[in-house]
Parts: structure tokens; sequence; C-alpha cells
């Protein structure tokens, strides 16, 4: 940029002279400037409209279109109190007599009030969720067993134990739980309602009981069953314990032997070389590593070889024989793996019951037939010990007088027309309808009536048309809006010479008219009262909207751009037509066939036609978009392109003449110069 002088030689105002030449240059992008303003309000108003008409293809139109949308029902009840009622898709017309027996329930557990009477611990401190059981007087080892519907789980109580760790144990069980500190009481629940999600607390030591007595939870509804039936099932629960016992040591054993030979797999080619060498000395012809070994083939015999020859090899590691130090430490390590298995098959071994030589006696499919009688009486002992204990907490349990108090889970009941019907909620689904009950009827039962919705169909068609109304009044009014002629975007400087309201009035004046006759608007408007006016077969007869009592205001009667407005004859809400018979009503409730058959119609022409107009047009517009989107963008980004071409050049402009005007200076200094260098040597 050249350097730009004042007039200072000159005496000229240069910049208010360069100012003026360049404001007469500047109209173009001025008038660029503005045009782009001018698309972008019309983009905005694009935008909004679209936005409205995408909306009554998607959800108006696009459900009307199907039958299946009309054929709705309703059911109402005689006492809502007591029940409610939501109709699905299968429910028939019907009226129906419910009782309602029962409501379901949760499991709850109110605990007693913890400590003494007056909440305080042994030691008269009031008690918190962080006071340990030792501080309630317990100091025991006690196990007590919580049964949901998520399965079964031991619980290990001591002294230690704190009131909140336990109300947590209750949560990681499946149950819900919180010490109320106010009161002082423990409060657990299922988490759902219902019989099958009941619960239970069970003390299985004596020490069980005690420290559900300390925390106040001792309750006794149907525990002395539960007792009773581990009794009576004790045979049956020892036989299924030793079972359970012997198929946990077979499938050890089973898997120790099957290791053998990936323990072997897995020693270093010189710990194979030894132990083959072994083998070869003792007489044997197996070798390891042979690729036609199968370890499966090999007898209890050849296992006993081997076992042998592996032996022999720990025993030179580990007796320094081996004259490769490091090598012997390596052989050491990985036939310890060896070592420690063949131990674990002897110990697994001892508790199967032998054959006359002292081995394990197999069945046909060479597994173990069973245990060792001592095996078998310990199982059975350890059944017995349970049985004792469990008997031992109940007589203490019945001694107990912790005030806590259990309701069981219950499931709701109803009977429909005299047939019964349970839930684990109180939500019952029968045959198409969802009754949520919330009282019991005491013998009153309700009346049940499902029927058509013609309401539901009544108001489905006055929304669409109160939205089709809606976009045909702004489209009309856009269209049809007053010229704006002389009015322009206002750039950044008239702005500032201009109020706030000034402004705003002057903008709004642009954009009301921004669509005014614009093609494509006329187009698609004129494309949907089109739509609207023409008529559809119904069971061969030609019918038109005004045969349901729809139609348009008389134009003398309709306010100007909403003269294509649609009204229902009778519609309350409509104070041009509320007091006209009410035709549409009674046709969807002497006809409903007719009535829906006309109007699925009309919504796929309309829904298809507004298809074709929104499609993608390569170039010009997205798909959903009546108006040329892509094509304005480009223009758009042209404008900004040409905007800033236009202040470059402008830019150019004002720096050529500064140039100028910066050289006349710098000559007229020089003049100035050499006049007072002659004026000195004439002696002025």
């Amino acid at each position: 940029m050249p350097m730009r002088l004042s007039g200072l030689m000159s005496g000229m105002d240069t910049e208010s002279i360069i100012a003026q030449m360049v404001e007469a240059k500047k109209t173009k992008v001025t008038k660029a400037v503005k045009a782009q303003k001018s698309l972008k309000y019309k983009q905005d108003a694009w935008k909004d409209l679209n936005k409205q008409i995408v909306n009554l293809y998607n959800k108006s139109l696009s459900n009307m279109r199907y039958e299946s949308s009309y054929l709705k029902k309703v059911t109402k009840v005689s006492n809502s109190s007591v029940v409610s009622v939501i109709t699905g898709e299968g429910a028939m017309n019907s009226v129906q007599s419910l009782e309602v027996l029962n409501l379901a329930k949760s499991g709850y557990l109110t605990g007693g009030k913890v400590g003494d009477a007056n909440g305080k611990t042994v030691s008269g401190e009031d008690i918190t969720g962080s006071t340990k059981l030792s501080d309630l007087g317990f100091d025991g080892s006690g196990v007590i067993q919580v049964t949901t519907s998520e399965g079964t789980k031991d619980i290990s109580l001591n002294g230690e134990t704190t009131i909140n760790s336990f109300v947590n144990a209750m949560k990681s069980a499946g149950l819900t739980a919180n010490f109320d500190e106010t009161n002082g009481r423990i409060h657990i629940a299922s988490k759902s309602s219902g019989t099958k999600n009941d619960f239970s607390i069970v003390a299985k030591n004596i020490d069980g009981v005690k420290a559900l007595d300390a925390l106040k939870l001792s309750y006794t509804d149907g525990l002395k069953e539960k007792y009773d039936a581990m009794v009576a099932n004790k045979d049956k629960t020892v036989e299924n314990r030793q079972k359970s016992k012997l198929n946990s040591l077979v499938s050890d054993w089973t898997k120790c032997l099957g290791d053998r030979g990936k323990i072997l797999d897995s020693f270093e080619e010189g710990d194979i070389n030894k132990i083959n060498e072994k083998l070869k000395n003792s007489g044997s012809s197996i070798k390891l590593g042979d690729p036609d070994l199968k370890y499966s083939d090999l007898t209890d015999a050849d296992w006993a070889t081997i076992d042998k020859a592996v032996n022999d090899v720990i025993a030179d590691a580990l007796s320094g024989t081996n004259p490769d130090p490091e090598a012997g430490k390596a052989t050491a390590e990985a036939l310890k793996k060896w070592t420690d298995n063949q131990s674990k098959i002897t110990e697994i071994e001892g508790n199967f019951a032998k054959d006359a030589s002292g081995k394990v006696d197999l069945d046909g499919d060479g597994k173990p037939v069973g245990l060792t009688q001592d095996v078998l009486d310990e199982v059975k002992q350890a059944v017995e010990k349970e049985i004792e204990d469990a008997l031992d907490a109940w007589r203490e349990l019945q001694n107990s007088s912790s005030g806590a108090k259990k309701t069981s889970g219950e499931d709701a009941k109803i009977t429909l027309n005299g047939m019964e019907y349970t839930s684990d909620k109180n939500s019952l689904q029968v045959n198409g309808l969802t009754f949520t009950v919330s009282a019991t009827t005491n013998g009153n039962p309700v009346t049940i009536t499902t029927e058509d919705d013609t309401d539901g169909i009544y108001d489905m068609i006055k929304g669409f048309l109160k939205e089709y109304n809606e976009l045909i009044n702004k489209m009309d009014k856009l269209y049809n809006a007053d010229s704006a002629k002389g009015y322009e975007p206002l750039t950044d400087e008239e702005k500032d010479a201009m109020s706030d309201s000034a402004i705003e009035e002057w903008e709004s004046k642009i954009k009301d008219s921004i669509l005014r006759k614009d093609s494509v608007l006329g187009t698609f408007a004129n494309e949907m009262k089109m739509l609207m006016m023409d008529g559809v077969d119904v069971d061969g007869k030609k019918m038109y909207l005004s045969s349901f009592g729809i139609g348009t205001l008389n134009y003398f009667d309709a306010v100007d751009n909403e003269r294509n407005a649609y009204h229902i004859d009778g519609d309350p809400d409509d104070e041009n037509t509320s007091g006209n018979a009410d035709k549409l009503k009674s046709m969807i409730s002497n006809d409903p066939e007719t009535v829906v058959s006309f109007f699925t119609q009309l919504s796929q022409k309309m829904y298809g036609r507004m298809f074709e107009l929104m499609r993608s047009k390569e170039g010009y517009s997205s798909a959903m978009t009546v108006y040329d989107d892509k094509k304005m963008q480009k223009e758009y980004d042209d404008y900004t392109t040409k905007i800033k071409e236009l202040e470059k050049k402008l830019a150019d402009y004002e720096d050529k003449w500064y140039a100028k005007f910066a050289a006349m200076e710098t000559a007229l200094a020089k003049m100035q110069n050499n006049a007072s260098a002659v004026t000195s040597l004439l002696g002025g």
C-alpha cells in the first residue's frame, strides 16, 4: 500500500476528495451486497414454509393414507377409580363385566426398632448407618440366606458389619433396602410385585438368627414350613449332594488325565530326549514326540512307565547329575507341572471306590462308578449338620421378639365375564385390552364398554384440515403480499442512520413480500388446491369433500387470503359453520366405511403428488424440498465471491488515487525546496 499524505504541501483535503471518488465507484459493491441479502431473506422464507409442508406430508398425510389409522376403538369404564383401560388393535366391540378381586403387592419387610427402646446401642450411643452389630450386642459369625426371584445368596455377618453394609448386601442380593435413621428401622422390599417376585431372609445357623435379631429383622412367616421341608427331604438332599460330589470329582479327574498329554507336549526337546532315554532303558517301546503316538491309546501301565521315567529325570535334575546347570534348572521347573498334576490325580482317586485289585472301579464308559464309604458318610453328615443348624435356628427364632413384620408378595387377580386372570403386576392384558387396576371392586362389578372411536376419526380429519388450512393460508398470504417496490436491504451505513424500530419496519416490509408472485410457490399452492377439489370414486360414486359437509366459505364471507381454507359444518370450534348440521360426524357414525375410503384415497393422491413435487432435482433442489435450495445456495456463494472481487477492485482504485496524490505532494515539496534555494542565492 503506498504512503498516504494528507495535502501538507498542496493544502488540499485529499482524503475527502478520494472518499468521494471511491463512493461513486462503490455502487457495484452495494448492489451486490443488497442482492445477496435479498436472496438470504428468500432462502429463510422458503425454509420456514418448506418445513411446514414437510410436516403435513410426514404426519397427517402419511398417517391418513392407511385404513388402519381410522379403525380405532375406545373403551369406557363405569368406575374409573377402580380400573383404567387402554384399547389395543385387537380389541373387539363389546360390553363386559369386570371384578377386581386382589391387587398385586410387593414383598415387604419392616424391621423393629433397632437398639433398645430409646434407639440406643449397648453403650448408649445414638444408632446410625455406621453402627456396628457389635454395638447392638452381636459379636458372632452368622450366615443368612436371601432368596429372591433372581436366585439365592448367602451373606455372612459379624460384629464388624455395619447397618449400612448390611443394607448394601441386601441390595446386591436383588432387593431394595434402606435404613430409616429417623425411626430406627430397616426396610426391605422386593424389586417387583407378585408372588413369584417375593423374597425370604433365613438364618442358616444360630449366629445368623442372633444377627437378624440384633438388626430387629427376625420374622417367622413361613419359615417353619421351610425347615420342615428340609427334614422331610433329607434323604433326597443327601443323594443329590453325593451325586454332585461324584460328578465334580469325575470332572476334575478327567481334566487332570487329559492334561498329562498337554504337559508332556509342552516340554522342551532336551527334556523329551532324556525321558525317551529312560523309557528305552526300561525296555518300553513308547517314544514321546513320535507323530504316530496317541495318548488316548496308552494304558494305565503305559502311563505308569512314563511317570517313572519322568520322575527319574526329575531326580537327575535335582541331584545335579545333569552336566548343564541351566538346562537342569529349566528341566526341574518344567517337570514340576507333571509332578503337581500326578499328585492331584492321586488325591482325587482317593475319593473313588476301588475294585479288588485296588484300582479305581470304572463303568463301561471308563468313569468311576462311585465314592468311597467315607466320602459318602462325610456328605451325609454335612447335610445333617445343616438341617440341625436350621432347626436350632428355628428354635432360637421362636424366642426372638424383634418386632419385624413381613408382608408377602401377591398377584393381581380379576374376573372378566366370569373368567379369572392373574398377573404379578397391576396391569393385565386380555384380548386387546390393557387393564390397570387400582382398587378392588368388593362385589360391585365394573362395566367395560368397547366401541368404534368415532370421535377419534373426526378429530383426525379435523386435525388434517387445520394443518392444511394453516399451510394454504400462509402460501396465499405470501403469494398475494403487497409490493415492496422501492425497498431494498439496508447496508450497515444506512442502518447507522436509522432507529431500531425503523430498521425493523423496513426489513419486515421486504421479508413479507419476498415470495410475492413467486412462480414455484404459485404452482405448488395450485396443485394442493386442485387435489382438495378433486373427486374420489367410492363404490362407483364420485364424492367430494362437500359430500361430507366440508367446504370453503363464500367469497364475501371469507377473510382475505383465507378463501381456500376448508371448514366442517357443525364444528363447535368454528364460528363460521358451528350452526350447520354436522354431516361429517353423522356419516362417521352411520357409514364409517365410506368416510374411511374417501379420506384414504384423497390422502394417498395428495401424498403421492407432494412426493413428486419434493423429489430431488440435480443441481436445483434436495430431496423433500419444494423450492430450488441448491440453486439458491450456489447463487448465494457466487455473490460472496463476486463481492470479494468487487471490494478488491475498489481497494485497488482507492490505492491508485492515494498514490497519485502522494506523487503530487512530493513534487510540490521539491519545487518549494528549489525556490527556497534560488531565493537564498539571490540574497533574498
